[in-house]
Formats: C-alpha cells, sequence, structure tokens
C-alpha cells in the first residue's frame, strides 16, 4: 500500500487544493528524491526489503511527473516559412545580448530586459515595445521584424504586453508574457512575486482573454508556471499547443532553482497554429534558459485540438 500511495498524485494534482498540491507540484523532484533517499536508508538499517519497493516507486513517480512533460509530442507541420519567436528572459544582464545575434528571429520576446542588451539589436527590429524601470509592473521589451499595434499595454492586469503583429501568414495576436513568480508571501523586496491564488487568477484571466480572441494566439515568455503545475495544465494551456515540445523539452530555469527542474518558460499557439524547430538557449548570466520556435498556420488539420 505504501508503495502504491505516490501514484495517488497523478489522482490528486489537478484538484482545487490550492497549496497542497501546487507547492509538492514545484518541489516534486525534490521531494520525490529526499522520499526515497530516506526510504531506501530504512530499508538498509532494517533490513526491510519493502521499503526499498516503497523508495524505487516514489522514485518512479518523481520521474514520471517530471520527465513527462518534456517528451516530444509533434506540434504540426507550418505552412511557409512561419513566424521565429523567441522567448528569453535575461534577468536585466546585458551580457546575454549575445545569444540572440545568430537566431534570426522574427520576433524577440524579452522578460526583465536590459537596455544594454537590446540597444545593438534595434538596427534589426524597426518595430518595438519596450518597458524598462516602471513602477512595479514588469520590464519587458517585444522586439519584432513586423509591425505591431499595441492592443493592451502592460499594467497590473496584464503581465506584459499585448499585441498585434502583421505577420506574413496575417495578423496575430501575441502576448508577451513575465507573470509574477507564485510564492508564499506577494511582492516584497522589489521582488517581483505574487501569492499562489494571485498567480492562479492571473493565468486565469489571461486564458480567458485568449479564448475569446478571434485573431490567431501566441503565448511567449517567462510564465512562471512549471509544467507539471495544475495552473499550467488546467488553465494556461487550455486549448492551446505547446510549441516547444516539437522537440525533446527540459528545464528552462536554471541556477540555483535547477534542482527543482522547472520548465516555466514557454511557447504556446492556439488551435490552427502548429509549430517547428522547437529548441532551448543559453543566456549568459540569466537564471533562465530561452526559448525558440516557428510558429504558424498548419499544413495539415491540427492535432492539437484533440490533445488539448
Amino acid at each position: 500500500m505504501l508503495a502504491l500511495l505516490p501514484w495517488a498524485w497523478f489522482a490528486v494534482r489537478d484538484l482545487p487544493l490550492g497549496v497542497i498540491v501546487e507547492a509538492p507540484a514545484v518541489g516534486l523532484p525534490v521531494i520525490a528524491l529526499v522520499a526515497a533517499v530516506l526510504a531506501a536508508g530504512y530499508a538498509w538499517r532494517r533490513r526491510r526489503a519493502g521499503a526499498l519497493v516503497v523508495a524505487a516507486s516514489t522514485l518512479t513517480v518523481g520521474m514520471v511527473a517530471t520527465v513527462g512533460p518534456w517528451l516530444p509530442r509533434d506540434a504540426g507541420d507550418v505552412a511557409g516559412p512561419g513566424v521565429t519567436v523567441v522567448a528569453a528572459n535575461i534577468d536585466g544582464r546585458g551580457g546575454a545580448r549575445h545569444a540572440f545575434t545568430d537566431l534570426d528571429a522574427d520576433v524577440l520576446v524579452i522578460p526583465e530586459v536590459a537596455a544594454e542588451a537590446i540597444e545593438p539589436l534595434l538596427p534589426a527590429y524597426p518595430h518595438r515595445y519596450v518597458r524598462i524601470h516602471d513602477h512595479d509592473d514588469p520590464d519587458i521589451a517585444v522586439l519584432s521584424r513586423y509591425p505591431l499595434r499595441v492592443l493592451e499595454p502592460v499594467g497590473p492586469s496584464m503581465p506584459g504586453a499585448r499585441l498585434e503583429v502583421g505577420g506574413p501568414d496575417g495578423p496575430f495576436v501575441l502576448y508577451g508574457l513575465h507573470i509574477p513568480r507564485p510564492w508564499f508571501t506577494g511582492e516584497s523586496d522589489s521582488r517581483y512575486q505574487a501569492t499562489a491564488a494571485e498567480h492562479r487568477r492571473l493565468v486565469k484571466a489571461i486564458n480567458e482573454q485568449v479564448r475569446a480572441e478571434t485573431l490567431p494566439v501566441v503565448l511567449a515568455g517567462d510564465m512562471n508556471s512549471v509544467d507539471r503545475e495544475r495552473d499550467y495544465r488546467t488553465k494556461l494551456r487550455t486549448g492551446l499547443v505547446d510549441a516547444m515540445r516539437d522537440a525533446s523539452a527540459g528545464p528552462t530555469s536554471v541556477g540555483k532553482w535547477l534542482p527543482l527542474l522547472g520548465r516555466i518558460d514557454h511557447i504556446l499557439v492556439s488551435a490552427g497554429w502548429c509549430g517547428d524547430g522547437a529548441r532551448y538557449l543559453d543566456l549568459p548570466g540569466s537564471s533562465h534558459r530561452g526559448v525558440l520556435a516557428t510558429v504558424g498556420p498548419c499544413a495539415a488539420p491540427d492535432p492539437a485540438v484533440s490533445r488539448s
């Protein structure tokens, strides 16, 4: 029974139980590893073979729940050249600008942007929306080769910017996002964070807004939603295709947060659009890896309708 108990995670992970499931979802790799080590240590000391079964079961659950959302899932083929989108949180550091020079991206979404990071990029991106050090709102830049029209600027209810992009296959709505990280307390000490309940309300509001759009939609940026969390699974990704799973995925939160194996930077597209060429980018000095995918209208009927 103890060996089967960890598998109950898959039955309760989407229940609206607040931090009871959200906190374990974020810390699941560490929690599973520690629990497995403790069970294995007990088995070694007490010569209890059953405890080894519990240890193996717990570790397996942690691996399946963590790695499952990283496995490749064909995002469909893009018709034509598409639009290459990059989302890269550079932690306000200028050194990461070198990561963008050879990408040949059409649209860059850069949360926690630094002026010195984007200045060399401006000649290649004539259309841009930039907010830096605007009170308590997130710093973000959207640089584009295609025309931009601001639909909703950065604000308390929009953790990023909502823009219309005049793409080669027709206009689409881009949400360049930097959602505050969920934490035990809200904003404090100039940290860009929110309570778990506040984070959930923001994610839900964005999803409802996306579902009401009449144009194709692309969400890109640092969403501070781990792909095994309920907010990501049941709200943020509902009705959308995860373009980064066109290839093998992996954690984007690195540095001191790497043990949590969090994939929190995403590129999502609405049904009818697909994604190709997904890959991850190293960002010197940043606690994130960037994400890149080419998105656009599907070349064939979109399988995302059945997957969402």
